[in-house]
């Protein structure tokens, strides 16, 4: 700092140079002595901040800013700050503060005093009277110190304490775009602070606390919100149908014109479902924040058997009249293609709405729901006997006699032989007997699909990107996240199955060789463990041989089988590695037991086989095929005993037909989804991550030498000083204030950021835009919802609490008349 003098008329005030460091300025001036900084002069009123800033950083307290006003020495308005007072942060009293001397009682009595009630808080404000005054001089227009109150009426804090003044704790612009690019990849603000705090050291070393961290990003949030939520997420729809041409969605309004529910689906969802959408598993159970909004996901199967999605929607209700809107912009998104089979749970709505939209669609009900409805509608009898009888009732009946047969059993069992009709949700559930049993179920395709596991398990999975606290927005854009880690899932799939072989333990097999290298992994282990299956098994041609096309037979066993009840229960790496063998070898009682005449032993699990030897149709009364798309133990076995004829040299192999394309691995296309972003038109968060990027890389690779490090850090400071000279000839600045905000309403306001904010908060308020239709949240209620079997014990309760009372009554009264 130069403090030399012109010998011209006017003497030079010294200017303080912002750049100049505390060391520099504390040898120039004492604030104790009046002469040493009378003579000082500040060009705005950022370098007044600063200066007086790094004072009280050295000195060990906070400031506040008490005074900025436009009014002169004439107390005439003008568009110039004339006066300017910073002060300790410890200036004043709070409202109702006993240390305050206005609030003194006068008496010495002992009377308890009542004061305002306020919210009890530590108090920080003592009175402090330390501050510094300037005043602007309009001959030079710079700021002159005309009075600086130096003395404390508290002990000043430590310099390790230095990080915790609220005047000096800041997010500067770089840590506040890496905490929303954190927050925006699911990062928790506790996660993401910790993480800047491992980058500098410890989070000793952050210029700012958890907790500003977090009213940064509320604010920042705040300010996306301010034209509405409903207008943010309209946004968001154009931009992504922008960005990605195949992006469809669909808003359904109500009668004020608010939005109720939002359907979306991006291209590759479409893809998807044009490859797996035969099947489709429908949830609603997931809440997505607060807001308690339905979140509806269509999901299915692909070629590895693990989750895809199809479609979501944010659902105002759950009636009948939302599902038939939902169902009916789906199919129109998905050009109005129906799947085989849709299972949902057992919701009147959906009962109502699924067969009016998809017609001919199979509807299946999710055997899970069904569990839990028994539990919360039948109580006690709902025990392990009853869902004993039900898994009976659901996999392993055949025909609808046996299902009438083993109902009529379950009644016995666990109702005590009485009617159906005395039980409201066995009625409902026998009506909707066809949705549910393997009766009738065994008749449709559904890739073996019982349940809305799918959904289930992508709820879960969402619950590691949402908060209940997040907005909309935030929702989508964690949403987005957490697709495209499915997507990432698939394509290491993908990867393993390409890079990978399968194993095969019967490598002389024509069968098993002839579909190896065609399904994938998962889908192959399951049909090679149904080939080991086969070898348990015996046949028997029913009939004579008449015909060299047609045949049938009798497929059965004689020991007891376990069949896996889903493709999912396979490991993906003993499917892929080499190991033990998973083959099924004989049992020593089958081996003792070889003979031509089984009639000592009871045939189990017995079928009937039919083949076309011409046309190579092949079909099996298990219908594993057509309910499941792969051949089942029964098929094997005859396909392996005619293919080693040479007469049915055709069977050796499995027919084309019976290879369905959807387990295949060659049946997703390579599909990438590349945005290329321009430069003018990247966002401010997008250009960060570039430059990210390009910093990261040249930083790990110059850091491995101490003179390279160097030429890289000169190269970015010279960058660094370019690039603010343009920020600052363009009139862009991002360096934030490090001075509280005044609190009195005696202080004039200046125009800031944050009084543009609050007008256009408040003008956002008051516009007319489309808005989500509110709807009430039964979970913010004191107590929890209760189900019926909960509610109909406390009434079991309350009647036995009134009759023991009523007896006591009687008792009392018996008692009375006696004496």
């Amino acid at each position: 700092m130069d403090l030399t003098s012109t010998s011209s008329g006017i003497a030079q005030m010294p200017v303080v140079d912002s750049s100049d460091t505390l060391a520099d300025s504390l040898q120039c001036y004492s604030p104790t002595k009046k002469e040493t900084w009378e003579y000082l002069a500040f060009k705005s009123v950022e370098e007044v901040e600063k200066f007086y800033g790094d004072y009280a950083l050295k000195s060990g307290f906070s400031i506040r800013i008490l005074l900025k006003s436009r009014n002169n020495s004439q107390n005439q308005r003008t568009d110039k700050i004339h006066y300017l007072r910073y002060g300790c942060n410890k200036q004043g009293y709070k409202k109702g503060s006993l240390l305050d001397p206005k609030n003194k009682p006068k008496s010495e009595s002992p009377v308890v005093v009542e004061f305002e009630k306020v919210k009890e808080k530590p108090e920080e404000r003592v009175g402090c009277t330390a501050a510094i005054f300037l005043k602007l001089d309009e001959t030079l227009n710079v700021f002159k110190i005309y009075k600086w109150d130096v003395p404390h009426c508290h002990p000043l804090h430590k310099p390790e304490h230095g990080c915790y003044l609220r005047s000096f704790r800041q997010v500067n612009e770089v840590q506040g775009q890496l905490a929303v690019i954190n927050s925006k990849a699911g990062m928790s603000m506790r996660t993401s602070y910790e993480v800047m705090g491992q980058g500098v050291g410890g989070t000793d070393n952050l210029p700012f606390r958890f907790s500003d961290l977090k009213n940064y990003l509320m604010t920042n949030r705040q300010k996306e919100m301010l034209v509405g939520e409903a207008t943010v997420i309209q946004d968001f729809f154009r931009n992504e149908a922008l960005s990605k041409p195949s992006f469809y969605y669909d808003i359904q309004v109500d009668a004020a014109e608010d939005i109720a529910s939002i359907f979306w689906a991006d291209g590759i969802m479409q893809l998807d479902y044009a490859l797996f959408g035969d099947v489709i598993s429908f949830d609603t159970t997931y809440r997505t924040n607060n807001q308690y909004r339905p979140l509806a996901a269509f999901m299915g199967f692909d070629n590895h058997r693990t989750s895809v999605l199809f479609g979501a929607a944010l659902l105002y209700d759950e009636t009948a009249a939302t599902f038939d809107w939902l169902f009916t912009t789906f199919l129109k998104c998905m050009s109005n293609k129906k799947p085989q089979s849709i299972y949902t749970d057992q919701a009147t709505a959906l009962l109502k709405s699924v067969p009016n939209i998809f017609e001919g669609v199979f509807h299946g009900l999710c055997s899970w729901h069904m569990a839990e409805n028994a539990k919360k509608n039948l109580g006690s009898r709902a025990n392990s006997a009853f869902f004993d009888e039900l898994n009976i009732l659901i996999s392993h009946v055949e025909t609808e006699s046996d299902f009438d047969y083993n109902w009529d059993q379950m009644m016995k069992t666990c109702f005590d032989g009485r009617p159906t009709a005395d039980f409201k949700w066995l009625v409902q559930t026998y009506r909707n007997r066809m949705h549910w049993s393997s009766a009738w179920v065994k008749n449709h395709f559904t890739a073996g699909l019982k349940t809305t596991q799918l959904s289930e398990s992508f709820n879960a999975f969402l619950r590691h990107f949402l908060q209940p606290d997040h907005s909309l927005v935030i929702f989508f854009n964690h949403f987005n996240i957490m697709v495209q880690r499915m997507r990432d899932n698939h394509t290491e799939l993908d990867f393993k199955a390409a890079n990978t072989r399968a194993k095969n333990n019967y490598p002389n097999s024509q069968l098993m060789r002839s579909v190896v290298n065609k399904y994938t992994p998962t889908c192959f282990a399951f049909i090679h463990r149904q080939y080991d299956f086969s070898f348990k098994y015996f046949y028997e041609e029913v009939t004579p041989q008449v015909s060299a096309i047609d045949k049938v037979f009798k497929v059965f066993t004689i020991v007891h089988v376990d069949e896996p009840e889903e493709v999912d229960g396979v490991n993906y790496d003993d499917a892929c590695n080499d190991g033990p063998s998973n083959r099924d070898v004989l049992d020593e009682e089958v081996a003792e037991n070889l003979s031509p005449n089984f009639e000592k032993h009871d045939r189990l699990d017995e079928r009937l086989v039919t083949i076309d030897i011409r046309a190579k149709r092949i079909s099996c009364t298990c219908r594993m095929f057509e309910n499941r798309g792969f051949l089942c133990r029964h098929i094997f076995k005859i396909l392996e005993f005619l293919g080693g004829s040479v007469q049915y040299h055709g069977l050796k192999t499995i027919p084309a037909e019976y290879v369905l394309k959807r387990w295949c691995r060659d049946v997703r296309q390579s599909v990438k989804s590349t945005i290329n972003v321009a430069t003018e038109g990247a966002t401010q968060a997008q250009r960060y991550q570039q430059i990210c990027a390009v910093t990261v890389n040249l930083c790990t690779r110059v850091c491995a030498d101490p003179e390279a490090s160097q030429i890289f850090l000169n190269g970015v400071l010279e960058a660094g000083r370019k690039a603010e000279e343009l920020l600052n000839s363009k009139g862009i600045h991002t360096v934030q204030s490090s001075v509280t905000p005044p609190k009195s309403s005696s202080v004039t306001p200046s125009k800031s950021c944050n009084t543009t904010a609050v007008s256009e908060a408040s003008d956002a308020q008051k516009s007319t835009g489309p808005k989500f239709k509110k709807r009430p949240n039964p979970i913010r209620s004191k107590k929890r919802l209760k189900s019926d079997y909960e509610l109909a014990r406390e009434h079991q309760k309350f009647l036995i609490h009134r009759k023991r009372k009523q007896r006591g009554a009687e008792d009392l009264k018996g008692k009375e008349s006696a004496d």
